[in-house]
């Protein structure tokens, strides 16, 4: 579970990363419709949103709490890496983050 909470914060972070013009542009070398910002920026929020869940559940509210914290450090440190060093990775990493984790829940 804590697996997954942090897949989705990578994922969330992937999504708001590209609902930004500058760094969509620098990702896929072309402008991004105005329409996808935003709703790339609504997935990203729901993400975000969506992570906690996976924390809360597997250790309580106040360590889940903690734990999603920590995820959402991990995961705007290595997507910030990602922008500086190798931004067309940031989608194929973002989508496939939620299906590398899930192997692990069945641990």
């Amino acid at each position: 579970m804590i697996s997954l909470s942090l897949a989705l914060c990578i994922s969330a972070f992937g999504s708001l990363c590209l609902g930004m013009p500058r760094h969509f542009e620098q990702t896929f070398q072309r402008k991004s419709p105005p329409l996808l910002s935003r709703a790339l920026r609504g997935l990203g929020w729901l993400l975000l949103g969506l992570a906690i869940l996976p924390a809360i559940d597997a250790l309580g509210p106040s360590v889940g709490l903690a734990l999603w914290a920590s995820a959402l450090t991990i995961a705007a440190a290595g997507q910030a890496l990602l922008l500086t060093y190798q931004p067309r990775l940031i989608m194929p990493v973002s989508l496939l983050a939620p299906l590398l984790a899930l192997p692990l829940l069945a641990v």
